[in-house]
């Protein structure tokens, strides 16, 4: 590894050093393996990267690495939620509001891409990354706002929000959405508790 290039990379783990592939046990591996094929490709579609060109993981995902037998079972989770009904814009609104309630960096980061991609207008943007109300939201991406910031801000649903949400949404939705809510906390405190941060400004990480 060249020395100069590992020095201006190995920040982006934050508290904890990123994982070579060639360093990995076998479970590693698998879990890498897996990770590249989903996540990662995910991430280059939504436009932000998961990986450096030598292999290793960003974000939460090298976190992941380290508990390969917790992290196949959160991916199983996340894969599932993936195939749900949530429109893009209403995910990333939902995304973001969470990640800037716990001040996530590389998610707020990833998830500007992500909210862009999917047409949720820049004012909205920036309000939600600055944790503030947003505006010019479709209804149904204003809502979910409205019933993420209830869950994790509040920690109670009035039961008009959750009226409402269920008629827009339905009952298997709103299940998916509360669903989603909790990945991201889950994420979120990853990022955290290992203070991982999101590319320097200015300059984006390769994506393999």
């Amino acid at each position: 590894m060249n020395q100069q290039h590992d020095n201006g990379t190995c920040r982006l783990g934050g508290r904890l050093s990123l994982l070579p592939p060639d360093g990995l046990d076998e479970a590693q591996r698998a879990l890498h393996h897996r990770l590249r094929a989903t996540r990662v490709r995910s991430a280059e579609a939504a436009g932000y990267p998961a990986a450096l060109p030598d292999g290793r993981l960003i974000g939460p995902f090298n976190a992941l690495l380290r508990a390969p037998q917790i992290a196949g079972g959160l991916l199983d989770w996340a894969q599932a939620i993936a195939r749900t009904d949530i429109p893009a814009d209403v995910r990333e609104v939902v995304v973001l509001t969470v990640a800037a309630h716990w001040g996530a960096e590389y998610a707020l980061y990833a998830h500007t891409a992500a909210a862009e991609r999917a047409d949720v207008p820049g004012p909205a943007v920036s309000a939600l990354r600055g944790g503030e109300t947003p505006s010019g939201l479709r209804p149904e991406a204003d809502l979910a706002h409205r019933l993420t910031a209830a869950v994790v801000r509040d920690h109670h649903v009035p039961d008009g929000l959750y009226d409402e949400a269920v008629t827009a949404f339905g009952t298997e939705t709103t299940v998916a959405l509360v669903h989603l809510i909790g990945q991201y906390l889950a994420t979120s405190a990853l990022l955290t508790c290992f203070q991982v941060p999101a590319p320097a400004p200015g300059r984006q990480a390769p994506a393999a």
